[in-house]
């Protein structure tokens, strides 16, 4: 099983993920939790996503061994030109950094603020969400496929 009701512990992960980027990066990187972890109520994958917002991108390069000995994979940009992607395994952490003014970054803003105390919204994601990992429960890749209707109704309300 990959989806699991919302747990409490998921803000102070990466509240504490972030404390260590922070101490390695530096002050020069914005941080927010993001993605479905980061809103009460919601089911999610049990992996903190977090979004670093930088000056300018190309300064990751100078900065990105730090992350690296904090237990993080550099991935590069990972199909989505302009973002700088790191991924930890052993405590499940997906790490965005895009350079400010990147559109991904209110979409990621956006979802999150959309969709904390929407109750509508809330079930609507959760029922389908649901229904999806009961017809792909070994099949990730399907499952994110066929949600991706729902995250692009709500980026046309941006």
């Amino acid at each position: 099983m990959y989806l699991h009701p919302h747990k409490a512990e998921w803000k102070a992960e990466y509240l504490r993920e972030r404390e260590l980027i922070l101490l390695s990066y530096g002050k020069d990187i914005e941080l927010h939790h993001v993605g479905s972890t980061a809103v009460s109520g919601l089911f999610a994958k049990d992996c903190i996503d977090i979004l670093g917002v930088v000056e300018n991108l190309s300064e990751v390069a100078a900065r990105k061994q730090g992350l690296i000995e904090l237990g993080y994979d550099h991935k590069g940009s990972y199909g989505i030109p302009g973002r700088e992607y790191f991924s930890k395994k052993s405590r499940k952490v997906h790490l965005h950094i895009f350079a400010s003014g990147d559109v991904n970054i209110n979409k990621h803003l956006h979802f999150v603020a959309a969709m904390q105390g929407n109750e509508k919204l809330l079930q609507e994601l959760n029922s389908l969400k649901i229904r999806l990992h009961n017809k792909y429960p070994n099949d990730r890749d399907s499952y994110q496929l066929e949600k991706g209707h729902f995250y692009n109704k709500l980026n046309e309300l941006l």
